[in-house]
C-alpha cells in the first residue's frame, strides 16, 4: 500500500509538471530526469525496507503465534510428556500388633503401617521420549511419601526423608548403524533396576502389597549407564546390559562397579520371557566378595481375560552373612562371624478380568533368606535362616478411566516367630488393605 501511494505522488507531480510548463528546455528536461532516478532509487530502498520488516513480522508470527516464544523452546515443550499418580491406603492387621513394635506390620517392605492411614506415594514424571527422528530424551521421576522413604539409594537422601528422586536420565540413541543393529540405545544417570515381575509405582502392579522377592531379593534403582540393543527388527530378542555402581547406590560403597544385563524374548503376543542378573562386589570397602543374581520372569495371556505370571530370583554373595553368636537365652552378641549367604524364591501371578471395571488377582509365594541377610530378622539373638509363605487376593475396580481403587487380602506365614499379634510373638499374620490411586 505504501508503494501504491508513493507511486501516485510520482505521477501526479509528473502530470503537474508537464501541464504547467508546456515548453521546457534541454537542461530542464535533464534535471527533471535526474530528479525522476532519485526518486525511483528513494522508492526501491523504502520497498526493500519494507520487505525485511515483513519478514521479520512473519517469521516472529510463524515461531509462536501464541506466546510469542521462540520456535524451537516451544516446539521442546511441546515433545515434553507429564504424568503423574497419588496413591493413598488404609491397612487393617487382624492380629493388632501392639508390642514390640507397634502399628507395624512386620517384613512388609512398603505396606508397613498397621491400622492407618497412609500417603503411600505421589509421583511426579517428566519425560522426553526418543526415537530415530527424535534421538535425544530424558526422564525425572519425582517421589514423595511414606514409600519413597523406603527406596532411597544410599549417597541420596537419608532414611528418613519422605522425598525422594527415584529416576533421572539422560537417553540417546546412536546416531551412526552398525552390523546386526537395528536399534542401540543408552541411558546414563539414575534408572529403576530391570529385574523382578514387580514395580516401585503400585498402579502398574497387580497387587497393592508387594511381593518378599521384590522388597527382599533385588535391588530397588542403579546409578550409571545402561544400553538398550535389539538385533534384529523382525527378531523377537532385546537385549540390554549396564555398568553401574551397585544395589541402590547413587555413592557407590567400594572402588569397583557391577555388571546388569537381561534377554527378553517374546515370539509372540501371549508369550514372553526375559532372563537377566547382576554380578559385582557390594559390601562396603570390599572390591573382591562378590553378590549375584539370577532372575527370571515368564507371562503368559492365557486368554482375552487371564494372564499369568512367573518369578523366580536366587541370589548369592561370597562372606556376604553375619550372624551374632549367643551363648543362652539373654546372651548379648559377643562378635561377628562372615559365611558365603544365599536367597532364592519363586512367585506366581494370576490376572482375570471380570468385566471392563473388575478384574481380580491372586499370588503365592515362596522365599528363603538362608543366612538372614537380605530379612535381618533376629531370631533368639541370631540372624537365622528363614522362610517365608505368602497369599494374596486383590479386587481392583476402575471406577473411572484415571480412579483405581483394590481391595485385598494377605497372609503370611513364616518358619520362624518373627510376627506380633497382640503383644506376643507369632508365626502368621493378616492383613485387610484397601487402595484408591488417581492417575493424571
Amino acid at each position: 500500500m505504501r508503494l501504491d501511494r508513493c507511486a501516485i505522488i510520482l505521477i501526479s507531480i509528473l502530470f503537474i509538471t508537464c501541464i504547467g510548463q508546456p515548453f521546457v528546455y534541454a537542461d530542464d528536461m535533464l534535471d527533471m530526469k535526474a530528479e525522476i532516478g532519485m526518486l525511483k532509487k528513494r522508492l526501491s530502498e523504502l520497498e526493500a525496507k519494507l520487505q525485511q520488516s515483513d519478514a521479520k513480522v512473519a517469521k516472529i508470527e510463524k515461531a509462536s503465534p501464541e506466546t510469542g516464544m521462540p520456535a524451537s523452546i516451544t516446539s521442546f515443550a511441546k515433545e515434553i510428556e507429564v504424568h503423574g499418580f497419588v496413591d493413598t491406603s488404609y491397612i487393617f492387621n487382624i492380629n493388632t500388633p501392639v508390642s514390640p513394635n507397634p502399628r507395624t506390620n512386620n517384613l512388609r517392605v512398603f505396606d508397613t503401617e498397621a491400622n492407618g492411614f497412609m500417603l503411600n506415594m505421589a509421583e511426579l514424571n517428566f519425560e522426553k521420549p526418543i526415537s530415530k527422528e527424535s534421538p535425544v530424551g530424558f526422564r525425572v521421576d519425582l517421589d514423595y511419601g511414606q514409600d519413597a522413604k523406603l527406596i532411597h539409594a544410599n549417597g541420596l537422601g537419608g532414611t528418613g526423608d519422605e522425598f525422594d528422586l527415584e529416576q533421572a536420565y539422560a537417553q540417546f540413541f546412536v546416531p551412526f548403524t552398525l552390523p546386526f543393529m537395528n536399534a542401540l540405545n543408552f541411558k546414563v544417570g539414575k534408572f529403576a533396576t530391570l529385574h523382578g515381575a514387580e514395580v516401585i509405582e503400585s498402579q502398574d502392579n497387580w497387587n497393592f502389597s508387594r511381593s518378599y522377592l521384590f522388597g527382599f531379593a533385588i535391588p530397588f534403582t542403579h546409578t550409571g549407564i545402561r544400553a538398550y540393543y535389539k538385533p534384529f527388527e523382525n527378531l523377537p530378542v532385546d537385549a540390554w546390559i549396564g555398568i553401574v555402581n551397585g544395589w541402590d547406590n547413587v555413592v557407590d560403597n567400594n572402588k569397583a562397579k557391577t555388571v546388569e544385563g537381561q534377554i527378553t524374548y517374546a515370539p509372540t503376543d501371549k508369550l514372553s520371557l526375559s532372563v537377566g542378573g547382576m554380578f559385582g562386589p557390594e559390601r562396603f570397602n570390599s572390591d573382591k566378595d562378590f553378590r549375584d543374581l539370577v532372575d527370571i520372569v515368564a507371562t503368559y495371556k492365557a486368554t482375552d481375560k487371564l494372564t499369568l505370571k512367573a518369578n523366580y530370583d536366587y541370589g548369592w554373595e561370597k562372606n556376604g552373612a553375619a550372624y551374632l553368636p549367643s551363648s543362652g537365652t539373654g546372651a548379648v552378641a559377643t562378635g561377628l562371624t562372615d559365611t558365603d549367604a544365599s536367597w532364592d524364591g519363586v512367585a506366581g501371578y494370576a490376572k482375570y478380568e471380570i468385566l471392563k471395571w473388575w478384574s481380580i488377582a491372586g499370588r503365592c509365594e515362596y522365599f528363603r533368606d538362608r543366612d538372614g541377610v537380605r530379612t535381618g530378622v533376629l531370631v533368639n539373638n541370631n540372624i537365622t535362616d528363614l522362610t517365608l509363605l505368602e497369599v494374596t487376593f486383590t479386587n481392583e475396580f476402575k471406577i473411572f478411566d484415571n480412579l483405581i481403587a483394590r481391595l485385598e487380602y494377605r497372609y503370611d506365614k513364616a518358619s520362624g516367630q518373627v510376627f506380633t499379634q497382640d503383644k506376643v510373638s507369632a508365626n502368621n499374620q493378616s492383613t485387610l488393605a484397601a487402595e484408591m490411586i488417581y492417575k493424571f
